[in-house]
């Protein structure tokens, strides 16, 4: 049996360059263990489905149980590498990947439990014989019918002005080189939080529809994590095939902190301003302009009608 063959899709600018010095270490390692490798550079935004439809023609084959399998895809890069990786994998869901995380959140490796440490990842990724199914969210915008996958969550309201306010942070980079990279969602939460409105939200389930005057925050996940490790829905699950959507709705700056709190003891799901929905699919409105997000790709100022469910794509743990 041949020696399975890694292809290494690497962002070297993950992380504000920690996947640089990821892949330094892994790279070592490989030639240590004398594991066969090849690998890819990203040099732009975009490059990585570029990257991913070369290998398509001819490398990449998808995991059929008892056939030899040679040529595994391995991301090391953040969670928006990952992200692009696996759209671009949208249709080959059978195509397996495997992934070290070097972003800043890495929510995603939190959330289906992939060591945040890259040796610790390394080890496990090249001790694994087959790969597994994990659920990842599917979502459908209703008026174009572009549908895109999603690893994480998809935000409208303060979660994407947070997103956008860490993205363009200027500490941002310095806090990723002291490894503190979670910091810059904290420190741009505590700027947004006062300024963001409430609005109106429609949320559609398979048993009922429920209307919103006055929503905050309003995050659709299907893990646990966002924010750089915030457990905003604790009993969400990679494993399982529900989509859970959070409602925050406008309340006083003293029952907002007082919420807060709670969301990082995990005890926030009971208070009465909080509002969870879990359902094979899920159909959420928003029909007055507002930010949003997907994975941490801005989404831009714009009214919403997006429509959740889950797909599985194979991954190499």
């Amino acid at each position: 049996m041949k020696k399975l063959i890694l292809h290494l899709l690497v962002n070297q600018h993950a992380g504000s360059g920690k996947g640089a010095k990821q892949y330094k270490e892994v790279q070592k390692q490989l030639i240590a263990k004398n594991v066969p490798f090849k690998t890819y550079f990203t040099e732009y935004a975009g490059h990585e489905k570029e990257i991913v439809q070369e290998l398509l023609n001819g490398t990449l084959t998808p995991y059929k149980q008892d056939e030899p399998f040679e040529n595994l895809l391995v991301v090391l890069g953040g969670d928006g590498t990952l992200h692009e990786v696996v759209n671009a994998l949208k249709y080959e869901p059978t195509i397996p990947i495997g992934y070290l995380p070097s972003g800043s959140g890495n929510d995603f490796a939190r959330g289906v439990g992939i060591s945040r440490k890259i040796n610790a990842a390394l080890t496990h990724l090249l001790d694994v014989n087959e790969p597994k199914p994990i659920s990842l969210m599917e979502a459908m915008d209703v008026d174009s019918n572009d549908t895109r996958l999603i690893l994480n969550n998809v935000g409208v309201g303060i979660d994407a002005k947070i997103v956008a306010t860490a993205n363009h942070s200027k500490a941002k980079s310095l806090l990723n080189q002291m490894k503190l990279g979670s910091l810059s969602y904290v420190s741009a939460a505590l700027s947004s939080l006062f300024k963001q409105p409430s609005f109106p939200l429609i949320i559609e389930t398979t048993a009922e529809k429920k209307e919103f005057e006055r929503a905050f925050l309003c995050t659709t996940t299907n893990h646990p994590y966002f924010g750089g490790g915030v457990a905003i829905d604790p009993t969400a699950s990679a494993y399982t095939d529900d989509v859970h959507l959070i409602i925050v709705e406008k309340i006083f700056p003293l029952s907002l902190a007082w919420l807060i709190i709670k969301l990082f003891f995990k005890q926030h799901l009971t208070s009465p301003h909080l509002h969870r929905f879990v359902d094979s699919e899920l159909t959420l409105t928003c029909p007055l302009a507002q930010v949003g997000q997907a994975d941490g790709e801005e989404l831009g100022e714009r009214d919403f009608k997006l429509r959740f469910k889950t797909t599985q794509h194979l991954f190499w743990m």
